[in-house]
């Protein structure tokens, strides 16, 4: 997967649109040139008299002239912003579509910091190289270019004197710009360091906390900032050089004018009326080049951007495939078939019927594969061999969006959003009625809590659920699952840590639920509930009943009490 285009779609208008408007403003500049040659030589230097209506439609077409300058350079600023916020945009969706379909194991391949930083910084200088840089190479470009071929018709060898000095300048830009690449480098590598280390720390401030660590992670925070901090003034060293030549290149080339101009007067080549013009285009050409010297600075910067965001997009996903382009319709069914599912070296030729209603209890040892086998069962994962079907039908031949409704899950690492207590609790399940909500918020024990929050549903609540207890973070999380409305309920863990309410809750849905449920469990108690139990043994699943499970976990526990002491 690439990044988009910059000039393509909707957007090769608004380039079209600077494309003239850098022909436009460069016919203004020649225009404004002749107009004061002609108000030097005939008005200022009369050879002879000249009425007061001349006088008055040279200030009217000089007006006219620089009503219209005004006019362009805005809207080429306009324009310019459009097509780099059009292009962002655009970036900006296919990064995040690309990290929802590697999904949360392919995306720990790189740090939170680090894509926040491929979403704020990096887009940045993105859209500064489209709507900074791109945009003004093309106007200010086409600008100067036409702006001196005009130039040669009124004086060619002024022309071409500013011409020589426009180019010595840009030459040695050229000379300095790529240590300005290694400077960016090392800064971004230091900014980027900093970004994961600031978003780690802030989401876990209890841990540092706990342990009294603020000392230590401030020493190391000042460490690396300084680091930055050092990277970042010696990019500023080569970014002022750089912008240096722009002003100097400006200045030149109405030095050269002038001196060039000069000369020609005295040899009688030239009118004054061709000196000042010469001199006022040079002038008008000045904030060109200086947009121009910027330009390498934004291209830089963008180089190395680019360079990043394809790193996300070179991300793979971890267990499932990339493109789930299954087009079939799902049918209703909550009976499930694993027929021959091999999975890394956890699982091979593993089959197994679970019937619809049915209660399934998976115990094994921790980092056995039970959770594996979960979201192998869902579809979030993709096994290397064998299939799975919901009610006959092969989840990966229909449509990912049925086959998610179909399943929901509770499990610890999926946590709360920031957002309001409603989103949270409506999160995946669409539309809802009030009906539906009070229900489950009822069964899930979670209306003394709403009647607690100040704003009730619309309740805004911190990352993670902070300031919620475990007990009731977990609670909100069934409730999010029960009003999915899935037909297969899976819950992973999710009876780790409870407290009394939430164990309730827990004990009401399994029993309660319409659909299928499968649940993960280190308690040998909530084994009663099920009606078989699958003893997770890599590379395979051993099928017992409800009281072979509850002697087989006791006799792990206890085996483990043993080990410790």
């Amino acid at each position: 997967m690439d990044l988009p285009r910059i000039i393509e779609g909707d957007r090769r208008r608004l380039f079209a649109w600077l494309v003239a408007n850098g022909a436009a403003q460069a016919l203004a500049a020649v225009a404004t040139a002749l107009l004061v040659r002609h108000g030097f030589d005939q008005l200022i230097i009369p050879q002879a008299p000249q009425g007061s209506g001349s006088i008055l439609s040279l200030a009217l077409a000089m007006l006219a002239v620089l009503a219209a300058t005004a006019w362009l350079r805005w809207r080429g600023n306009l324009d310019a912003e459009r097509l780099g916020q059009g292009y962002v945009h655009a970036v900006r969706l296919r990064l995040f579509r690309h990290l929802l379909a590697i999904g949360a194991e392919g995306s720990r391949r790189m740090s939170r910091g680090a894509l926040m930083l491929r979403f704020v910084g990096d887009l940045t200088a993105t859209r500064n190289w489209v709507s900074l840089g791109l945009a003004r190479l093309t106007v200010s470009g086409l600008t100067t270019l036409l702006a001196l071929a005009a130039m040669v018709l009124i004086d060619p060898v002024i022309a071409t004197a500013v011409g020589l000095a426009v180019a010595a300048a840009a030459s040695l830009a050229l000379v300095v710009g790529p240590y300005l690449r290694s400077r960016t480098r090392e800064a971004r590598h230091h900014r980027g360091r900093i970004a994961a280390l600031v978003s780690d720390r802030l989401a876990h401030l209890g841990v540092v906390e706990a342990f009294g660590q603020e000392g230590r992670e401030v020493r190391r925070l000042r460490r690396v900032s300084r680091q930055l901090r050092t990277a970042l003034v010696a990019r500023a060293h080569v970014l002022g050089l750089l912008r240096a030549l722009s002003e100097a290149s400006a200045g030149l080339a109405s030095g050269c004018a002038l001196a060039v101009g000069a000369m020609q007067v005295a040899d009688g080549q030239a009118s004054p009326g061709t000196v000042v013009a010469a001199m006022v285009v040079a002038g008008l050409l000045a904030p060109r080049l200086n947009d121009l010297g910027r330009v390498y600075e934004y291209w830089n910067a963008a180089g190395i951007a680019r360079e990043k965001q394809l790193q996300v997009l070179r991300l793979e996903p971890v267990g499932r495939g990339l493109a789930r382009a299954g087009t079939a319709p799902l049918a209703a069914a909550d009976w499930i078939a694993l027929k021959g599912i091999g999975y890394a070296d956890l699982f091979a030729d593993v089959s197994l019927d679970i019937a619809a209603g049915e209660r399934i209890a998976l115990i094994g040892p921790n980092g056995c594969g039970k959770s594996t086998l979960l979201r192998l069962i869902a579809g979030l994962l993709e096994p290397d061999a064998g299939v799975v079907h919901l009610g006959g039908q092969d989840l990966r031949s229909h449509r990912w969006a049925e086959v998610r409704r179909a399943f929901a899950m509770v499990a610890p690492d999926l946590s709360l959003l920031r957002g309001s207590f409603r989103l949270n609790l409506t999160y995946g399940a669409g539309r809802v009625e009030a009906t539906d909500i009070t229900r489950v918020l009822a069964l899930c024990h979670l209306e003394p809590l709403l009647a607690r929050l100040p704003d009730g549903l619309e309740t805004r609540l911190a990352e993670n659920g902070q300031g919620l207890s475990s007990g009731e973070r977990a609670r909100l999380g069934i409730a999010r699952a029960l009003l999915a409305r899935p037909r297969i309920l899976l819950l992973d863990e999710a009876d780790a840590n409870l407290d009394r309410l939430a164990r309730a809750a827990l004990d009401a849905v399994i029993a309660s639920f319409e659909g299928t449920v499968i649940f993960i469990t280190h308690d040998a108690s909530r084994l009663a509930q099920a009606d078989r139990v699958l003893a997770v043994r890599p590379p395979g699943v051993t099928v017992l009943s409800p009281g072979e499970g509850m002697a087989e976990l006791r006799e792990s526990q206890a085996r483990a009490l043993r080990l410790v002491s």
